[in-house]
């Protein structure tokens, strides 16, 4: 893939572990939505850099030896929530815990007497999102200013429907990132609930959205955020799974991002 060719000269070569223990195929899914500084650009294609997610991903697997068995793909949420269901993922990068794809994959499991090992790459905040002068606020416990029958704009399928359930809510769901935030950008919601990697991205991007769009309060939630694996192959490559969760962790720690690997000693 043009992406491994790219990708090759970019990352430097770590010491691999033996190709043996590789599993037969590692179909790899990253989210199709710009959130920097893990993801550059949307849709199918990668971009150049392609962002930090997707080198630790790329540097892990050179170093467990597998590269030559992977395959990268950025997958729309509904798209990658019936291709996990059907086996046809093995890996999905970029998975906020506790939301519905993290339901269908196995997660790092933290170690250490209280747990105090993590190996997840970082703490993505879920923020909300109105238009300038709405007159919406958010104190961190009510929102206040709605109009009637308002709903909440969301991503279908993630974790951010999952948010506005468990605090009552009621949820406009759009089948993408973008669309949920043009909704909003065009009076259909009159907020939105998003990861701020997403909506900053595209708010820099974009001086006119910027001029319309603005966060309230304080952040709702907070979760890590990690490279989820199918159960399947947990099961059938246990060995590849820790030492590829140890090394994704590894190359997010030395890139001195603002992440959350807390690896054990030794």
């Amino acid at each position: 893939m043009m992406l491994s060719v790219w990708l090759a000269f970019a990352v430097p070569t770590p010491a691999t572990a033996a190709p043996a223990a590789c599993p037969e195929r590692l179909r790899i899914a990253f989210p199709d939505a710009s959130a920097e500084p893990f993801m550059r650009g949307q849709g199918e294609d990668f971009a150049r850099p392609p962002g930090l997610l997707v080198t630790w991903v790329h540097q892990a697997l050179r170093q467990v030896g597998c590269l030559e068995r992977a395959e990268m793909l950025r997958l729309p949420v509904r798209r990658l929530r019936s291709m996990i269901e059907a086996g046809a993922i093995d890996l999905v990068a970029g998975v906020g815990d506790g939301g519905p794809i993290a339901a269908l994959l196995a997660l790092p499991p933290r170690e250490g007497r209280r747990g105090e090992f993590d190996y997840s790459l970082g703490v993505v905040e879920y923020r909300l999102y109105t238009r300038r002068g709405s007159g919406v606020r958010w104190d961190g416990q009510v929102l206040s200013g709605l109009p009637p029958d308002a709903r909440v704009g969301v991503t279908a399928g993630t974790l951010l429907e999952t948010l506005a359930f468990e605090r009552g809510w009621p949820a406009e769901a759009a089948p993408s990132h973008e669309s949920a935030l043009l909704k909003l950008a065009a009076g259909r919601t009159p907020l939105l609930l998003m990861h701020s990697y997403f909506v900053q991205d595209r708010l820099r991007q974009d001086a006119l959205l910027a001029r319309q769009i603005e966060p309230l309060g304080p952040v709702v939630e907070r979760r890590h955020l990690y490279v989820g694996m199918a159960p399947a192959l947990v099961q059938s490559a246990g060995g590849f799974a820790l030492s590829f969760w140890r090394a994704v962790c590894q190359a997010s720690a030395a890139s001195k991002a603002d992440g959350a690997c807390r690896l054990p000693p030794g």
